[in-house]
């Protein structure tokens, strides 16, 4: 089955609590495949954003590797097949608060019991569990360059999941966060429909605001993709993402994107795409944007060995208090080789722009990330991963400065099949952090996660 819905996501760990940029975009993208994700689902480009600043993952990964087995028939409720997961880690992390100075140490519990329960082809997507993949990132444009025989029938999931972060120290920082995703997907001969709503409130360090605070994210989107014909096919997707913090001195948005391709397989395994997008910020305070993008877009996906996910363009942002527009180049890569069975290098590269959280600024995200794993035995991989990415503040008022911020991060992991259903990792992660408005930021955590997962 050659297909690459998404890779499934890292576990819900201090490093996945903390400083991202977008839905798979940003530091997200980083620390997600520095942690174990794989190739990213560069066919939604996220013009959109799922968390500004902040990392989120609604779901424990599955080890590479580690099959699902049988269908579990007893665990069945009405038309829903039913997959409990359990995700817990214990993490010392040395500076909590990503401080320059008075660094204060902690260790974190996560506890993440979750479920879902899913109606309609449930066979078909344990398949893709089986390859890692993450279910809740199929989606219409995803299927739409497979071939139809290839294509799960359809299916609806629920999938929820209450997290507990609990500090042994500093327990003002304890919460109890919520993770809900409804996804429909309904493949009707030629037409694949889609529906996805998210929700996510959960309590993160902000990296540039040094402190904790509650995010709330609600994302809805709409899909659609036609195939025509054998070599031509078109999707097309609206969002509507609103995002709210409980401090003051962050701004909450709500944004509007539709993305649309035009897909033409150039080779069997070849899928070349053309696209545009569109996007209307609402920020408050005079700061609401527009913007458009142009883009090219390729996929390869060739047997087992090399597989890649890239798209490029331009963006043109203009601005409500009267700013001149503005053009900048944009980009996503995610690529994956496999030189042998048990080796894996897996590369991913970004650029994005957005409007910040803070009031009059937007930022530009740029970086990437490269990962080696080395299956040692068949239940156990060393993972080690290095990465970078870089946050350009442009001041969107008069008066104010540009500055920029950088991070550089290092990891090196264990992964564990212990049983059947149970995987773990022991890893160790580094933070350095330069900004032209601060001093520099280091951060080491040492942690131990454990998946539970049927």
């Amino acid at each position: 089955m050659h297909q690459a819905p998404g890779r499934k996501n890292c576990m819900e760990t201090r490093q996945l609590h903390r400083i991202s940029l977008r839905n798979g975009i940003g530091l997200a993208a980083v620390i997600t495949l520095i942690a174990g994700g794989g190739i990213s689902e560069a066919q939604t480009e996220t013009t959109g954003n799922a968390n500004p600043l902040t990392v989120t993952s609604t779901n424990p990964p599955v080890a590479e590797g580690q099959t699902f087995g049988e269908k579990l028939s007893d665990l069945r409720v009405g038309p829903f097949d039913l997959h409990p997961r359990l995700a817990t880690s214990l993490v010392y992390d040395d500076n909590i608060l990503l401080t320059s100075t008075n660094k204060e140490a902690d260790e974190e519990w996560v506890i993440r019991p979750s479920i879902q329960a899913v109606a309609g082809d449930d066979a078909a997507l344990i398949k893709y569990r089986d390859l890692n993949y993450d279910v809740l990132a199929i989606t219409p444009g995803s299927l739409i360059i497979q071939k139809p025989e290839d294509w799960p029938g359809k299916f609806f999931i629920l999938d929820y999941g209450p997290g507990f972060q609990v500090f042994d120290k500093y327990s003002v920082n304890n919460s109890i966060d919520q993770f809900g995703t409804l996804d429909l997907v309904w493949p009707v001969n030629k037409l694949i429909l889609g529906l996805k709503q998210d929700y996510q409130l959960q309590k993160l360090e902000i990296i540039e605001f040094d402190r904790r605070t509650t995010v709330e994210t609600i994302d809805t989107a709409l899909s659609a993709a036609y195939q025509f014909g054998d070599l031509t096919s078109m999707e097309s997707n609206f969002r509507r993402i609103s995002v709210g913090y409980d401090q003051t001195g962050l701004t909450g948005y709500t944004e509007y994107n539709t993305e649309d391709w035009f897909n033409y397989q150039l080779g069997e395994e070849l899928p070349i795409s053309a696209g545009v997008l569109a996007g209307a910020d609402e920020v408050g305070g005079g700061e609401n944007q527009t913007y458009e993008q142009l883009r090219v877009r390729a996929r390869y996906n060739y047997t087992e060995k090399l597989a890649f996910d890239a798209s490029g363009g331009a963006e043109l942002r203009q601005y409500q208090n009267g700013n001149p527009e503005t053009l900048k180049p944009v980009f996503t890569i995610a690529g994956e080789y496999r030189p042998t069975l048990r080796s894996t290098l897996r590369l991913s590269a970004f650029r994005q722009q957005y409007a910040a959280i803070f009031n009059n600024y937007n930022y530009t995200t740029t970086g990437a990330t490269l990962e080696a794993r080395q299956g040692i035995t068949d239940r156990f991989t060393a993972v080690l991963s290095a990465g970078f990415y870089s946050l350009d503040f442009t001041p969107v008022a008069k008066g104010l400065v540009a500055y920029t911020g950088d991070y550089y991060i290092a990891r090196i992991a264990l992964d564990a099949k212990i049983v059947r259903h149970l995987t773990g990792e022991l890893y160790y992660q580094y933070l350095d952090s330069k900004s032209q408005t601060t001093s520099a930021i280091g951060d080491d955590q040492v942690g131990l996660q454990l998946v539970l997962s049927y």
